[in-house]
């Protein structure tokens, strides 16, 4: 078993045999020489084609079928995209109508916050309604992907309204009674 005289990178290009210098010795028959296609410049390139293909792939489209079609014609380069701001490279923006969905949330858990704490939660739970069907209406769209965010402030808020509406019959209610009613502006009428 013979041993290799140094060691050879796969890196390296390929090293051609080189011809022996005249009176060296006998020269072996290598037989026909190969031909060399004309459009290769050199070597092939192991390294390198797998790296043009996965770049090229995504930006270039096939010419359209048809009379001006020829067969051995060059792909084109298709519209050219550029990225959105603030978006990290091979990453898309999100879409544009996001925000709806949050403040639809925002209002909706502020709107239970404000009905508990002060009784008027309503002030935030009808704007939560509103934001969180336009962000729905943008989901549908495909101008939002945020729609559970909306419907999580749709729902708060009608949640709020619907205590509040309850709030006020039993207000009503209790004010319906005549001895809650002159109990009630006794001790306020007596506290003074």
């Amino acid at each position: 078993m013979s041993q290799p005289d140094e060691w050879k990178s796969p890196y390296d290009p390929p090293q051609q045999p080189s011809t022996p210098e005249p009176g060296s010795g006998p020269v072996p028959d290598r037989g026909p020489a190969p031909a060399s296609a004309p459009d290769q410049a050199g070597p092939p390139r192991p390294y390198q084609e797998p790296y043009e293909q996965r770049y090229q792939q995504p930006y270039l489209q096939q010419p359209a079928a048809g009379p001006a079609y020829q067969q051995g014609s060059e792909y084109r380069l298709g519209p050219y995209q550029p990225p959105q701001a603030g978006a990290p490279y091979g990453y898309s923006a999100p879409p544009e109508k996001n925000a709806l969905g949050v403040w639809s949330l925002v209002l909706g858990i502020l709107s239970v916050v404000m009905f508990f704490s002060c009784l008027v939660g309503f002030l935030a739970a009808i704007p939560a309604v509103i934001t969180g069907h336009l962000s729905r209406k943008a989901q549908r769209e495909g101008l939002a992907d945020n729609g559970g965010l909306a419907l999580a402030g749709i729902i708060t808020g009608w949640v709020t309204i619907g205590l509040t509406i309850l709030l006020i019959i039993g207000i009503a209610v209790l004010f319906s009674i005549p001895d809650f009613r002159e109990g009630f502006f006794s001790e306020t009428s007596s506290s003074y």
